[in-house]
């Protein structure tokens, strides 16, 4: 059980077994202690010391998350990566891993695109074929950028109904863009926790650049299931009503979910999460244990002990 804590000015504790949500001294949620697996805590919601304590030995990391979809960080009592580990991704090549999370991303754009029949697919396609032939990083990224916007156009299309017109962020400027930052935000907390579960450094990745704070790697993993994961349940959420944008207002000069609409983009992302999917290699799992799985795989390839094949959505 993943539980999302949205209920603002409330406090979690831990009673008899339980964990309580409480306001003012009224409970307002219940739920047992020993079958919640994570918790994710959205603004302004306080965990009491012994919920917090009860949570680390449980080894069910903690989320903490704005209102507005950024990633503040995550508790867990995560292992410290093995030296020899840690030796082996600082001198990992950088381009050959790199290149596979560029090419799981642009496949499964390429296979959403294809699915709806876009023309940008054309563009996604030139884009992947680039990738794949890079030689340098700055190469590399250059055809993923490029794919990506043609990705996006092709999105915009299809939801154009719906204000989108193209990928903005840092404040999004509309509804689409809202909810695309909120689940961005969801899987990228999934993604970071996988990362430190596998034993790897989160700092030193291959694809996006370095810097302090900045989970490199856990953004170069995510990269495989962006579109899988958060853009699929978008574009299917404002296509069939599930979010309008109604779910979403203006304020702090951008435009984000209100609390009905992240309730709902929270519940279908939770259920995509246990939805099983075919890895190209022939396997299934759910997708948020594919996540945790590709984390390992990431490492044996660090390691040496296999070649790495990034998750992506099929062409059918």
């Amino acid at each position: 059980m993943t539980l999302h804590l949205t209920h603002q000015g409330a406090t979690l504790r831990l009673r008899q077994g339980r964990l309580l949500l409480e306001e003012k001294g009224v409970k307002v949620g219940s739920f047992p202690a020993r079958q919640v697996r994570r918790v994710a805590v959205w603004g302004n919601v306080r965990l009491s010391t012994p919920a917090l304590v009860f949570l680390l030995r449980q080894g069910a990391p903690v989320f903490f998350l704005s209102l507005e979809g950024f990633l503040y960080g995550v508790a867990g009592a995560f292992p410290d990566p093995h030296p020899a580990h840690l030796r082996a991704q600082f001198g990992a090549e950088a381009l050959p891993l790199a290149r596979a999370f560029v090419l799981g991303k642009l496949r499964s754009a390429l296979a959403l695109l294809l699915r709806h029949g876009l023309p940008e697919a054309e563009e996604v396609a030139q884009a992947l074929a680039r990738a794949g032939e890079a030689q340098r990083l700055e190469s590399l990224r250059g055809a993923e950028g490029e794919g990506s916007r043609a990705y996006f156009q092709g999105l915009g299309r299809l939801l154009a109904a719906q204000g989108f017109g193209g990928r903005t962020r840092r404040p999004p400027r509309d509804p689409v863009n809202a909810a695309l930052s909120y689940g961005y935000a969801l899987l990228l907390g999934r993604v970071l926790v996988a990362v430190r579960l596998a034993g790897l450094h989160p700092e030193v990745g291959f694809l996006h650049a370095e810097g302090r704070r900045s989970p490199a790697l856990a953004l170069d993993l995510m990269e495989e299931f962006r579109v899988p994961v958060v853009d699929a349940v978008v574009l299917s959420a404002f296509r069939r009503g599930h979010l309008t944008p109604a779910h979403a207002e203006a304020r702090e000069g951008g435009v984000y979910l209100n609390e009905e609409g992240r309730r709902r983009l929270i519940e279908l992302l939770e259920g995509r999460f246990l939805e099983e999917v075919a890895h190209p290699l022939g396997f299934r799992k759910p997708l948020g244990e594919m996540i945790e799985l590709q984390a390992y795989r990431l490492k044996k390839a660090i390691l040496g002990k296999e070649a790495y094949t990034p998750y992506y959505l099929r062409i059918h």
